[in-house]
């Protein structure tokens, strides 16, 4: 099994979220994790959960992954946006997280 798909189980991961890439880091001993979402997914609105195609994605942000595991875990990811027809231009809801928390719920 390789290393991506261990940390996709890990992580709870699901379709259209994948991992692009996983770096060691040398300054937290911790392991840093790109997601990104396939191509063509579409997302729902965070207001009216219409599904609509991605319109462009937020800067990339950065979430402390809470494990059971003593070694620190950090998901970069640029969250995608949709352009609502009626609701206008939103982020979409990262399923790994609460709003305006940089951590991950416990597992």
């Amino acid at each position: 099994m390789r290393d991506t798909e261990i940390f996709r189980h890990l992580l709870g991961l699901e379709a259209p979220w994948k991992i692009a890439r996983i770096k060691p880091s040398a300054t937290t001993g911790g392991v840093n994790i790109w997601v990104k979402h396939m191509a063509r997914a579409h997302f729902v609105c965070p207001h009216c959960d219409a599904s609509l195609p991605v319109y462009d994605h937020s800067a990339e942000q950065t979430w402390r992954h809470v494990n059971p595991v003593s070694v620190p875990i950090f998901l970069h990811v640029s969250p995608p946006r949709v352009a609502c027809p009626d609701h206008g231009v939103s982020q979409v809801g990262i399923p790994w997280t609460e709003p305006d928390s940089m951590f991950t719920p416990m597992t």
